[in-house]
């Protein structure tokens, strides 16, 4: 479970901007946002990959 909590956080951070409406209006501000989010995403499943936590 401690290997998903982390991206489910993010995923649960997402959710609340996009309830709130922290989120950008324009077309590309959208586009920048969830381009960051993915990013996020990739980086911490890389980073699990290489140190994987039942090792470390």
């Amino acid at each position: 479970m401690l290997y998903w909590l982390p991206r489910l956080c993010v995923l649960v951070l997402a959710a609340v901007v996009v309830g709130l409406g922290l989120f950008p209006q324009t077309t590309e501000g959208v586009a920048f946002t969830l381009l960051m989010i993915l990013v996020g995403l990739g980086l911490l499943s890389v980073t699990l990959h290489i140190f994987p936590p039942e090792k470390h």
